[in-house]
């Protein structure tokens, strides 16, 4: 694979995405997100300590844990992504957030730098995953958490939906799908927390929403996939936090 060719392509798709952004609100989706971040990763004592965001996209983990108390470091390889969270760091004068523009292999951040790495929806994009691995292995100081969230294996997933992730997939330019399994291979890290999203109930309640014109049903199916969050089969993402006891 070109490598060159594959980044153009998803900094194109991207920065066209967030150019589309007009104002910044969170789905319900994402709100349950960050109830994870704080419940598992970040816990009771987080205070003085610095949080990565890897891939930052649309901003929301960068802003709400940096309106959290956290010091938050957050970067993408779109300037348009780091553009729309610099006018959020004004709108929410957020002085602890800090941004920068890199590729997720490449960050130039020092080892042992940061307490906790969020990585959500980026790892199924990178070609040299073991690169990008290394490094974010290497910046994460000792006792430190990394929170990887990546589309579950197919074989997963219920078969009649198949056929829709994986155009799913070659749409945004997913170059694999991940078990627990394979990503203890990868990381080598002590395993804190796993949970699975994205089962049945809410798959079909969000095409159902979106068929009807609607969001109200939302958090209803935020609460209802969380109550799901334990069970492999049926979901279609899966998050990982890691624990660097080395």
């Amino acid at each position: 694979m070109n490598k060159n060719a594959h980044y153009r392509k998803q900094l194109d798709y991207y920065q066209k995405e967030f150019s589309a952004v007009s104002r910044y609100e969170l789905a319900a989706w994402q709100k349950s997100y960050i109830q994870r971040i704080k419940e598992y990763l970040l816990g009771n004592d987080f205070k003085n300590k610095t949080l990565l965001d890897i891939g930052a996209g649309s901003g929301y983990v960068a802003v709400e844990l940096a309106r959290y108390g956290v010091n938050v470091i957050a970067c993408d390889m779109s300037e348009q992504a780091i553009e729309n969270l610099k006018k959020y760091k004004r709108q929410f004068s957020l002085k602890n957030l800090k941004l920068l523009v890199c590729k997720a292999e490449d960050i130039p951040l020092a080892d042992n730098s940061v307490d906790y790495v969020v990585v959500n929806a980026l790892l199924e994009h990178i070609i040299d995953e073991k690169k990008a691995i290394y490094k974010w292995k290497k910046v994460l100081r000792k006792e430190g958490k990394m929170l990887i969230t990546v589309p579950l294996s197919l074989k997963y997933v219920w078969p009649f939906l198949w056929l829709i992730n994986i155009l799913y997939d070659k749409r945004l330019g997913h170059l694999r799908r991940y078990d627990l399994k394979s990503l203890k291979e990868k990381f080598r890290l002590k395993v804190f927390k796993v949970f699975y999203t994205g089962h049945l109930v809410k798959v079909l309640g969000v095409i159902f929403s979106e068929l009807i014109g609607t969001h109200r049903f939302d958090e209803f199916l935020e609460k209802q996939d969380s109550k799901k969050q334990d069970i492999q089969y049926g979901a279609n993402n899966i998050s990982v936090i890691f624990q660097n006891d080395k």
